[in-house]
């Protein structure tokens, strides 16, 4: 069943968060994930969108989901972003 990795991003340093951006997508694919969506232009309809980017990768499953996030080559990608913004990401199954 497809997953999805979701995030809700606060920038705190544009440019070491540019260089992430540019630099996650190989790992994502690698993984067999797809970005759904990768984007700072929302229109919040209820609540308060406090946050200034949102990502929506698609997986074949949550393993592989869990996989591309737990991995060796993500994770320097992973601190880097942790020292670049603050984040909020819940993975999901797809209603497949």
């Amino acid at each position: 069943m497809t997953a999805y990795v979701i995030s809700r991003v606060s920038i705190s340093d544009a440019q070491a968060m540019s260089d992430y951006i540019d630099r996650a997508p190989p790992g994502v694919a690698a993984h067999g994930g797809r970005y759904l969506v990768r984007t700072g232009d929302i229109d919040c309809l209820e609540g308060q969108a406090d946050y200034e980017r949102v990502v929506v990768l698609a997986f074949p499953d949550k393993e592989k989901a869990l996989a591309w996030y737990n991995s060796s080559d993500y994770e320097p990608l992973r601190e880097q972003r942790w020292n670049a913004a603050d984040s909020h990401i819940i993975v999901v199954p797809g209603a497949d």
